[in-house]
């Protein structure tokens, strides 16, 4: 990892360490506002815009453990699916390293949700890195960011179940973040496939 990357993981914690995580995920009830929500969590440094319309991420066929994610958007009733949602999604490579500058836009795409509210990404399972330069590793994960008509924006992360870095890792041990932390079911030739819901709020 170079010195610079290095720096802006470091630069880039320290600037979002702030940020509140707020929500409970699943279709949990919040008691005062009777509304189930998917919690959030941090946008982090290496969001780009303009990632291109595809499902499959993996455009140059870089090595890694093919994952298969699939799951529904529902609006507050944690019932209705939202058709027509757009779901941004970013990750590393296996190594950990992001594709922060090519055209290629490596492991980043957006779809939109289908009639039924699913969406459906085929890409690889995103490798570790290490936090700020530091001896902590963030764990594998998966961001997201939402967005839908008549709804607040969601940005959060998917963790996977098992990883090592959970327990230790500033976000992904937050309370609300266990419920979205997915367990991969695994084929006979290694695949990896795995199911997040999302639930959003109403603007």
């Amino acid at each position: 990892m170079s010195n610079n990357r290095r720096e802006f993981i470091k630069k880039g914690a320290l600037l979002i360490a702030a940020t509140p995580l707020i929500g409970m995920n699943g279709c949990s009830k919040d008691k005062e506002i009777n509304k189930c929500t998917t919690s959030d969590d941090i946008l982090g440094p290496y969001y780009r815009e303009s990632a291109p319309f595809r499902a499959d991420l993996n455009v140059n066929n870089q090595l890694g453990t093919l994952l298969t994610l699939s799951g529904t958007v529902y609006g507050v009733d944690c019932e209705t699916p939202l058709s027509e949602a757009i779901i941004d999604v970013w990750h590393a490579d296996h190594t950990g390293d992001y594709d922060n500058s090519s055209a290629d836009y490596a492991f980043r795409g957006k779809i939109n949700t289908d009639s039924n509210g699913r969406y459906e990404f085929i890409t690889i399972v995103p490798g570790q890195y290490l936090l700020g330069g530091g001896s902590d590793y963030r764990p594998g994960h998966i961001h997201f960011k939402i967005t839908a008509s008549n709804h607040n924006d969601l940005v959060t992360q998917l963790y996977f179940a098992g990883d090592p870095f959970i327990s230790s890792d500033p976000w992904a041990s937050q309370e609300d973040a266990a419920e979205r932390t997915v367990t991969l079911a695994v084929d006979s030739n290694g695949n990896k496939t795995g199911i997040f819901n999302i639930r959003l709020t109403p603007s």
